[in-house]
């Protein structure tokens, strides 16, 4: 099924309601914090409600033509770029399509290169991605700089030194399992999508915790009400509920196991009401297989 979803970070699943009430609803306090500053940039989308709005004046209609090049960065990886550098304090963070380097720049130095990180992967990785070997961007908080590689593997940099704090593998790219998305810090968690559409990947969101990259949990595009983490009576669709594993009956026998919408698009997060708000991908419906990949279903 290809419905949109949200997500209550403030229930832990399989959690009480009781115990839930007692958790802080409070957004990350970092990322919140810097979001204020319309001068640093800790969100690819510039605030959690995804605006990419900066109130930011300095350049005008009046004066931009003014502008001259100040200095300029070359990466050294020639495929599609995309996502935006984050800016945090006098440092910038710039990053790469596959394979995914990191690069903090002093911006009081005209652009000096401070620390970079290159992972090593495999490039067989690269033909299974869709489209392109884009990435979407990195995000900060808690003096972190994370990163979701292309092979899937999650990766926390001390925002000074670029030591790799921890990392973790959240997919496989041997079923078709890959990373084209940005990441979203909330509260303690780190919320992941993942990549693969087209080779006939389970979606899924995963959120990580923050601090040593342990995984809180995990939720399915389609699958059981116990995979998709939801209330068959309380989760609804145009007003009503959505009833008992309702996701399996929109396929025929097994085809949801191979057939998910994947989930490698922009997330959004509302601090008031503590929900995340996240959509999918085209649904695949089908084998896997070694098929060249097309813009649908990522």
């Amino acid at each position: 099924m290809n419905r949109f979803k949200t997500i209550s970070l403030g229930l832990a699943f399989g959690a009480s309601a009781a115990a839930a009430a007692m958790a802080p609803a409070l957004a990350n306090d970092s990322v919140l914090e810097i979001t204020k500053d319309p001068k640093q940039q800790a969100l690819q989308t510039v605030d959690y409600a995804n605006t990419r709005f900066s109130k930011l004046d300095q350049i005008n209609a009046k004066n931009v033509k003014k502008l001259q090049v100040a200095w300029t960065f070359s990466t050294g990886v020639l495929r599609g770029h995309e996502g935006s550098p984050l800016v945090i304090g006098n440092m910038m963070y710039v990053h790469t399509p596959f394979p995914n380097n990191v690069f903090a720049l002093n911006l009081d130095d005209g652009g000096k290169i401070v620390w970079k990180y290159e992972p090593k992967q495999d490039p067989t990785v690269i033909p299974v991605m869709c489209c392109d070997t884009v990435n979407r961007g990195l995000a900060y908080a808690d003096n972190m700089i994370i990163l979701h590689q292309a092979d899937t593997t999650v990766v926390a940099l001390d925002a000074k030194t670029g030591q790799k704090k921890w990392s973790v593998v959240n997919g496989d790219p041997k079923k078709g399992e890959t990373n084209t998305a940005t990441v979203l810090p909330v509260k303690d968690k780190v919320i992941v999508g993942i990549s693969g559409g087209e080779f006939g990947v389970q979606g899924s969101v995963t959120a990580y915790n923050l601090k040593d990259g342990s995984k809180a949990w995990r939720g399915y595009s389609v699958g059981p009400d116990t995979d998709l983490l939801v209330d068959p009576e309380k989760t609804t669709e145009h007003g009503k509920p959505i009833g008992k594993d309702s996701s399996l009956k929109s396929w025929e026998g097994d085809q949801w196991k191979i057939g998910g919408g994947t989930t490698w698009g922009w997330y959004s997060y509302d601090p008031k009401l503590n929900l995340i708000y996240t959509a999918r991908a085209t649904p695949r419906p089908g084998t896997r297989s070694s098929a060249p990949a097309t813009t649908s279903g990522r």
